[in-house]
């Protein structure tokens, strides 16, 4: 069966839905409002993981490239290998939660 155009792929039909009849539908309102209550950083990412923007030095990066392609893993396996290994032997307090928002 040919598509027309103007119709909306599957999955995608709050797209054509406004807020009005998303909220009267408690319902569709959970379900479809939950979706622009995950940020950025977190959507399409299992629930531990996050993405996140550095600046660092540029041969740090570079050796960081080289090792996880030379290791064959992915460049988010050595950063958490580096993690694990600096924080082993380390105590680390939380922020406050008035603070975490700075």
């Amino acid at each position: 069966m040919k598509k027309r155009l103007g119709t909306i792929p599957k999955g995608l039909e709050w797209i054509s839905h406004n807020q009005e009849e998303l909220i009267s539908s408690p319902d569709s309102a959970k379900i479809n409002l939950g979706q622009f209550q995950v940020s950025a950083a977190k959507r399409g990412l299992q629930k531990d993981l996050t993405r996140a923007t550095f600046i660092m030095q540029q041969d740090h990066l570079d050796k960081i490239k080289a090792y996880a392609y030379w290791q064959r893993v992915q460049i988010k396996d050595v950063l958490e290998l580096m993690c694990e290994q600096f924080f082993k032997d380390k105590i680390v307090r939380s922020i406050p939660e008035k603070r975490k928002d700075l």
